[in-house]
């Protein structure tokens, strides 16, 4: 998904944002990549 577009979706502050984000990593749930100029959140395996 675009990481834009779940950020607007997920109606979090930038603080609890960036911690659910970091905090998703670090357990290896997702993973954020760069797709041309595209960001995007894809659930790990």
């Amino acid at each position: 998904m675009d990481l834009g577009l779940l950020k607007v979706k997920a109606e979090l502050s930038g603080k609890k944002w960036d911690a659910a984000m970091k905090g998703l990593a670090k357990h290896g749930l997702v993973k954020v990549s760069l797709v041309g100029e595209s960001k995007i959140v894809e659930l790990a395996n």
